[in-house]
């Protein structure tokens, strides 16, 4: 089971929507969990905006114009799962109408991880693909 701690491991404080925010992904991502069947490890849930723009600074990436300054996760409606081998990756591709069917969009894979979110992309289109490329 995934917790809200570990949704929001640094405590950072949370105004009413936000925490309303972390308590639907919170409940999507156990229900993602519970159909996936292993455990899942969030390496990355709801960040500050100086947290966030380290992140992006240690991947080399310090041009604010390449940087999503609307990431899903500064408003608590996005996570990252570890996916080292890429498992979970393929579950999620194998099971896109129940993912669909959750709320849960997800981004295509770029690492060792697979990130989740509780609002559609812009481009989404109802019935459309739930994944996209950041």
């Amino acid at each position: 089971m995934i917790t809200l701690q570990e949704l929001n491991p640094k405590n950072f404080p949370v105004k009413e929507l936000v925490a309303k925010n972390l308590f639907l992904l919170l409940d999507k991502m156990n229900i993602v969990r519970k159909a996936y069947g292993k455990p899942m490890i969030v390496t990355s849930g709801l960040r500050s905006m100086p947290d966030h723009l380290r992140i992006y600074a240690n991947k080399g990436i310090t041009d604010k114009a390449k940087i999503p300054m609307k990431s899903k996760h500064l408003f608590g409606q996005a996570c990252d799962v570890a996916d080292p081998d890429g498992k979970f990756h393929k579950w999620c591709e194998a099971n896109e109408d129940f993912l669909r069917e959750t709320g849960v969009w997800l981004e295509n894979r770029q690492g060792g991880w697979q990130h989740l979110q509780i609002v559609p992309f812009g481009s989404y289109k109802v019935g459309g693909t739930i994944w996209f490329n950041p």
